[in-house]
């Protein structure tokens, strides 16, 4: 009877771990889209990828469509031509996660402003996944995509948006 009642925690427990498990892996992907839409974000600061010096990025003013991305990142290597034809029509500015990589940033030529910001901004924002896409309008954070994205969503988006 004993044995019986152990053999119940201990299925308990192990079942109670992997619901932990799994909500952890939830939030860490969705985190940013759960929490993100209403808060303000009106400025980064980070260093010029180009210069190595600080730089800022004003996002007070307007719609903007800011990309969350890394160069070790094969996923945002392979979206940076599409935002760089969101780029042509729209305000749009990247972050960069470190570690960096000059030479990758070259070859994928962004056609938009970049910082390389701290650890802190990707933690502070929730950001796990990259590429990450915020659409902001006046400083405020209004939607959210998680993974790659297109133009066409883009577009989507900014005729949309609140």
């Amino acid at each position: 009877m004993e044995e019986k009642k152990n053999n119940k925690a201990i299925h308990i427990a192990l079942f109670s771990l992997v619901i932990i498990v799994l909500l952890f892996n939830v939030f860490s992907y969705f985190g940013a889209s759960i929490m993100l839409p209403g808060r303000e974000l009106r400025e980064i600061s980070g260093l010029d990828p180009q210069t190595n010096r600080n730089a800022r990025i004003d996002l007070s003013k307007g719609t903007v469509i800011l990309n969350i991305w890394a160069t070790w990142c094969g996923a945002c290597i392979s979206e940076m031509p599409e935002l760089n034809k969101v780029a042509a029509k729209h305000k749009v500015f990247g972050v960069i996660k470190p570690v960096f990589k000059y030479e990758v940033y070259r070859d994928v030529a962004p056609k938009f402003k970049s910082v390389i910001a701290q650890d802190e901004f990707f933690e502070d924002l929730y950001i796990s996944v990259l590429p990450t896409t915020l659409l902001i309008k006046d400083g405020v954070i209004k939607k959210v995509h998680v993974g790659t994205i297109t133009p066409d969503f883009i577009e989507e988006w900014i005729k949309n948006a609140e």
